[in-house]
């Protein structure tokens, strides 16, 4: 579980509320044509949130490892090879960089921060049970709650198993450490245990559901609480309003 128990204001939201700003946040940064100006404004935004929310240095060492490959990768690739490149920026013995690469990159890059960064104030600031309660509150149904809301009940057990696999296989000798080579070779061994384990897992919990009579008929009642608020739902309204009419507008522009 990736939730982060702390007693910010974006964690007292609604997980529909988020769910919600997750969504505009994609659409504006997909679907609407923002420039690159544009772009850095919205994932200033989105950085803004993460940081009032509690979570910024937690988010930050998450956002590195996936965007330091990232832009290791997409920068010189498209500033040297994208069909689009027109303006030199610089060469050197023969090897040209261009503007529009570089621009396209760093513009791709802008709108998975968006979406990466708003994932990540949804992701750790969302108990996978409030999530599921609200699902089920709102569908009338805890199969459709549980059926989104587990992949963030499984992480945590994952990264558990994963961090005592390693643990059982270097007792056992195997180097998991290393070069890319040793680690590519030690991969086998740690992912049949993993994959062999989840499916346990997966056995366990649907036989203690069935024990807890998961799929009984009628009204249930929940441990968990989840407020809301008119002035959520009314905020929810609207941001699924723009969402859905800005994306039109720079269609038919």
């Amino acid at each position: 579980m990736l939730f982060i128990d702390r007693p910010g204001w974006l964690h007292k939201l609604h997980p529909f509320t988020k769910l919600v700003l997750l969504l505009l946040s994609a659409a504006l940064a997909y679907l609407t044509g923002l420039s690159i100006g544009s772009l850095s404004l919205l994932l200033a935004a989105c950085l803004l949130l993460i940081i009032s929310g509690g979570i910024f240095s937690v988010s930050a060492k998450m956002v590195i490892r996936i965007f330091l490959p990232l832009i290791l990768f997409m920068v010189p690739i498209h500033g040297l090879l994208n069909p689009a490149n027109t303006t030199e920026i610089f060469s050197f013995h023969g090897i040209v960089f261009y503007r529009e690469g570089l621009f396209f990159a760093l513009k791709t890059l802008m709108q998975l921060g968006v979406v990466i960064s708003a994932s990540l104030a949804f992701v750790f600031t969302t108990h996978p049970a409030d999530l599921i309660t609200a699902v089920s509150h709102a569908s009338g149904s805890i199969s459709i709650g549980y059926l989104l809301g587990f992949p963030l009940l499984l992480l945590e057990s994952m990264r558990e198993r994963v961090v005592t696999i390693q643990n059982a296989q270097r007792a056992r000798g195997l180097e998991i450490d290393g070069n890319i080579f040793r680690r590519f070779t030690s991969l086998g061994p740690l992912l049949f245990p993993l994959l062999i384990g989840s499916i346990v897992g997966i056995e366990q919990r649907s036989i203690a559901l069935e024990v807890r009579g998961f799929k009984i008929h009628g009204p249930k009642t929940s441990l968990r609480l989840v407020p809301d608020s008119l002035l959520q739902k009314l905020s929810r309204r609207l941001m699924l309003t723009l969402a859905v009419i800005l994306p039109m507008l720079h269609f038919f522009r």
